[in-house]
């Protein structure tokens, strides 16, 4: 080969490499620009990625903007690249961030497989107020024989317009389909939903579906509707208890007779439902009484009951309130280590009790008590954070998404964005949710 044909191949082989760069960048939506972290996270290489992001956090550069950019660039790739029962996972996962990554999941949505009915149906729970499309939704899909789309239709159709449309759908042998229906009541209040909504709550096998009827019922200001939840709160299990007291505090189920039910929960009962009565009440606010109402129901919960049920109420109840910190105060001391743990978190909320509390939560947490050494992570304690940041490297996929939690919320992002190359393609995309959707410091 002369050298005129050599130098021809070389320029042929970098425009090739160009052309093939170019392409791959318009692809993942990459610019040739973007940092090494983010090419590598759009990319797919979680071996280039895990390097690229140490080398940028050694040098100062991982900061939350970068991390949030290789977030957005992991998830997206999940989003597009995923097929099958995987992808229907990585996009139920994605529903916790849907905002940022609503582009790729629109662009997802316009295939015609189950994945693209599950991206339809997170666009609309993330949208639930425009469904602007939702007569030709259900045109186009509610006698689909396939569930993910009739329960595209079912999601769509929103409002007293499409009421008869949707009470078919609370009838639909697949629980998909009816779950779709009752968050598109919830979404629009139609007085003709009343006894279609009832029903379900009470005969739905579906245990979501029941408290999800109850939730869209409160919607209605009807006195019929408060006395037939308080007739299903008779025999209801405690998840559905706390929806129905939910459902009652709604304004319009509230002001027909909501309010008088919560006070008889708070008043009578105990557990996870009292307390949620009692928070309700608190909130209300207009009415003194039943605000003081609210506050002796938290109060007692955190005096008394189960475990859980307690530290439920302690982050529920006004610490501000004079009657509530004394009983925070006492819980403080409890043998109960969750309980106290709890207890001692509120209090460093306090200026005045801050040094105290911290100082009582180091104590826990070198006794292994890990609740403290959250606690005290995301308080800003970089003791406890480069303790949590060891649960990165656990084993158990949950124990290692609690760790990344706990970092973020810590505002430390560039320790917690290891598990955006974690070998799970759950967990990495449940992390890039995490850091998408942190609140702004």
């Amino acid at each position: 080969m002369n050298k005129r044909a050599k130098t021809l191949q070389r320029r042929g082989t970098r425009v090739r490499t160009l052309l093939w760069s170019a392409g791959l960048a318009a692809l993942f939506g990459v610019g040739c620009a973007a940092p090494m972290s983010v090419k590598a996270a759009a990319g797919g290489d979680l071996i280039g990625l895990k390097a690229a992001m140490a080398q940028e956090r050694a040098s100062g550069k991982l900061d939350r903007k970068r991390v949030s950019e290789v977030a957005r660039a992991v998830a997206e790739r999940e989003i597009r690249q995923a097929t099958g029962a995987e992808a229907l996972a990585r996009i139920d996962e994605a529903r916790a961030c849907w905002r940022p990554l609503s582009d790729s999941l629109e662009e997802r949505a316009r295939r015609s497989d189950d994945a693209a009915a599950e991206a339809t149906l997170a666009l609309l729970d993330g949208r639930p107020n425009r469904p602007r499309d939702g007569d030709a939704l259900g045109r186009k899909h509610a006698a689909s024989p396939n569930p993910l789309w009739r329960a595209v239709a079912a999601r769509a159709a929103v409002g007293a317009k499409l009421g008869d449309a949707r009470r078919k759908f609370y009838l639909d042998p697949d629980e998909r389909v009816r779950l779709a229906a009752l968050r598109a009541a919830l979404d629009g209040a139609d007085p003709a939903d009343g006894a279609p909504l009832l029903e379900a709550a009470r005969l739905d096998p579906n245990p979501v579906a029941q408290a999800l009827a109850a939730r869209a019922a409160g919607g209605l200001a009807s006195a019929e509707v408060v006395v037939a939840l308080r007739d299903r709160y008779a025999t209801a299990d405690e998840g559905l208890r706390q929806s129905i007291v939910d459902a009652w505090g709604r304004p319009e189920l509230a002001k027909a007779g909501g309010q008088r039910e919560i006070i008889a929960v708070a008043e009578n009962e105990r557990g996870a439902p009292a307390i949620e009565a009692g928070a309700l009440l608190w909130q209300m606010g207009s009415d003194a009484d039943a605000k003081a109402t609210g506050k002796r129901a938290l109060r007692r919960a955190i005096q008394e009951g189960l475990s859980r049920d307690r530290v439920l109420a302690i982050g529920r109840a006004p610490i501000g309130e004079r009657d509530i910190l004394e009983a925070v105060n006492k819980a403080a001391t409890d043998l109960d280590v969750p309980v106290k743990v709890s207890a001692l978190t509120r209090l460093a909320e306090l200026t005045e009790r801050r040094t105290e509390a911290w100082a009582e939560l180091r104590k826990l947490a070198d006794r292994g008590a890990h609740d403290a050494l959250f606690a005290l992570a995301r308080a800003g304690d970089p003791v406890a954070a480069e303790g949590v940041a060891k649960e990165l490297s656990s084993s158990d996929a949950e124990a290692r998404l609690q760790a990344m939690n706990v970092l973020i919320a810590a505002g430390r992002f560039a320790r917690a964005a290891d598990l955006l190359a974690d070998a799970h393609p759950g967990v990495r995309m449940r992390a890039s949710c995490a850091v998408l959707s942190a609140r702004a410091p």
